[in-house]
């Protein structure tokens, strides 16, 4: 029997990870978060901003903080932020901080499911038009060198644009492509395909992240989390 002695030596000699799943809808991100907790206990969901909890509240007002002049000047243009858009800003600003402590606590690997590399694509590619702006450029370029730094593996998960419109009718959650022409669905994929590479594409430039990319209808979910698993302890081992 492993002493708790080992156990612990084990833990500290073990390096922290922060990882992300990406992904349309409907391409297996739920279906191997669970699986790849399921198989290493160390794995941990990474947490979203809540301000019933009450230690989120000093992030959420520092990192709006630091925006409102820029936010403040943008409500001349009749901009009017949505609680979505408020939380992503506080999240990609600020929850970095949060992640990196959550993650060194006892080497665990913190697993994000609409992330920073979610929330980037997501409000530069659909949100307002501010975020296309000249102002916004250095905001930009400093989220991409903070979150390249942050995370350490990123997993982009994808498929055929009829299975995930297939997988996405069947399912009881309401999708802005769920009942729509096979045209309309193919353009939104198109977008939302785009915007995740544009966000790959900066964070390389800033020496980001390993990036794995599947294509979950030609894998299996046990090859799937093997080949995950493999490369957690590969960067592991960098360090």
């Amino acid at each position: 029997m492993i002493s708790e002695i080992a156990v612990a030596d084990r833990l500290k000699s073990r390096s922290p990870l922060i990882m992300e799943l990406v992904g349309p809808a409907g391409s297996g991100k739920t279906t191997l978060s669970r699986a790849l907790s399921q198989r290493d206990q160390d794995i941990v969901l990474g947490p979203d901003i809540e301000l019933r909890k009450v230690s989120h509240i000093p992030v959420f007002i520092r990192s709006i903080s630091s925006l409102l002049p820029l936010l403040l000047d943008q409500r001349k243009s009749n901009w009017q932020p949505t609680w979505t858009e408020l939380k992503d800003i506080a999240y990609l600003e600020g929850w970095h901080q949060v992640l990196k402590r959550m993650s060194s606590s006892n080497s665990k690997i913190v697993l994000l499911d609409q992330g920073p590399v979610f929330r980037m694509a997501t409000l530069y590619e659909f949100g307002p038009a501010l975020f296309k702006s000249e102002e916004t450029k250095t905001w930009w370029h400093h989220l991409y060198k903070q979150w390249a730094s942050t995370l350490d593996i990123l997993i982009f998960l994808d498929t055929s644009d009829a299975i995930l419109m297939e997988r996405i009718n069947l399912r009881t959650k309401k999708h802005g492509i769920k009942g729509k022409s096979e045209l309309e669905a193919q353009k939104f994929l198109m977008q939302y395909r785009k915007s995740f590479k544009d966000v790959l594409t900066k964070l390389s430039l800033c020496n980001g992240p390993t990036i794995l990319e599947f294509d979950t209808s030609k894998i299996s979910i046990e090859q799937l989390t093997d080949e995950v698993l493999a490369a957690c302890e590969s960067k592991r081992n960098e360090s």
